[in-house]
Formats: C-alpha cells, structure tokens, sequence
C-alpha cells in the first residue's frame, strides 16, 4: 500500500473513450492518504450521469478516509446536469499545508487572459464540436481521434510558456510558493522564478498525478 499525505488529480475525463480509467482504478486502490485534491475535468463534459466509471469513482473515493476537495474545470462547468461528485465546490483553493501556502487551479481562466486565449478557446471548441459530429455520423475517418492527438496537443505545446506565467502570477498575487493545476494536460514540475509550478497531467495521455509526502515533499508520478 502506497502512503501520502496527499494526492492531486485533474483532466481524468471521466465518460471519455480516451480515459485510462482501469489504471486509474488501480493506482487508487493502492493508495492511502490523508488528502485528495480534484483539480477539476474529473468528468468529460459529454458523458452520461449514469456511466459506470462515473459512478464507481464516486463510490471509490467515498469509501475511503480521505478529506476531498473538488476545484471545477471547464468540463463541469459547462455540463448542461451537475454530477454530484461532492456537495461543496470551489473554483480555487488555498492549501497551507503547515509551512507553504499552495495555489490550487484548474486553470481554465486563462483563457480569459486576453482577446488571443478566448479566440483560440473557441475556434478549438468549434472544431471539437465539428470533429464530433463527423464522429456520431459514424464516419470512417477518426476525427476525434485526430482532434486529440494532434491539432490540441499542438495548441497545449504552444500555449505553455504563457500558461506556466499565468498560472504562477496567479500563485505570487495569492501569497502562496507553489502552484499546483491541471487544464493543459502536459505533466510537469519546474522552478518559475520564485515559484514552483506544478502541472497534474492527465488520464488521457499520460496518467499522471502529484503527491506529496508527509515531509512536505511533492513529486509527479507518471505511470
């Protein structure tokens, strides 16, 4: 059994065809903690309230010990029905975890930098939307298949010298020394100046988490 005293998790995309759930299943029930952070997209925006891996994460980490808190990404948020993972939500948190005060994001609001982010954000939407309905008329080309792992991992790769900015400013204006999200699913722990940022990843491409140890230490896992 694996022990920390925390665990961070965002971009599962539950109800995805492109989720890695059967080994995120089994990564968390190997582990003990004290803490859960969901840094939100935990649920593709597109998927059933009834779909099975939905429904048996719920159950999972309700029968653990763990004190969860559920920070909401874009997916949830622009769900039409909320599913009920937690009664209380938040759309940032502050951590302290008794010698550092840690950022908590989804991340999302970056796109809400500039008039640049909110017009990549929806010509990346209109051409998701597009390559699902190429998909639901059931066409031999795989262009959600194509959508996810080309044009938006492209996109990802260029955004993320002005995300990791973005992110850490948000973290300095805050008082905290770390900033810890999720959003751009590209996994990854770096010193930014005087903070440290760290991404999650996600369970599309890379199942990836972070955790941290009882000394106060953090560390990405991939998988």
């Amino acid at each position: 059994m694996k022990r920390h005293k925390s665990i961070f998790l965002s971009d599962i995309h539950l109800g995805s065809r492109h989720c890695k759930s059967k080994k995120l299943f089994k990564e968390l029930e190997e582990i003990e903690a004290e803490n859960l952070f969901l840094l939100g997209d935990i649920v593709s925006q597109n998927a059933n309230a009834d779909d099975k891996d939905i429904l048996k994460f719920i159950k999972l980490i309700h029968s653990r010990d763990w004190n969860i808190i559920y920070i909401l990404g874009n997916h949830e948020k622009e769900r039409n029905e909320k599913i009920k993972i937690l009664d209380k939500t938040y759309s940032e948190y502050i951590y302290f975890n008794g010698n550092e005060r840690i950022y908590l994001s989804h991340g999302d609001s970056f796109h809400n930098k500039d008039i640049f982010n909110r017009l990549l954000k929806y010509t990346l939407t209109k051409v998701k939307k597009k390559a699902q309905k190429i998909e639901d008329k059931k066409s031999s080309i795989d262009a959600s298949g194509i959508y996810h792992k080309t044009i938006k991992p492209i996109a990802r790769k260029y955004l993320r010298n002005s995300y990791i900015n973005y992110i850490t400013k948000e973290a300095k204006k805050r008082g905290c020394q770390k900033a810890i999200c999720g959003h751009i699913h590209l996994p990854e722990m770096i010193n930014h100046k005087t903070i440290t940022y760290l991404n999650c990843g996600d369970w599309v491409n890379h199942s990836s988490y972070i955790i941290e140890d009882f000394n106060g230490k953090f560390k990405l896992i991939t998988l």
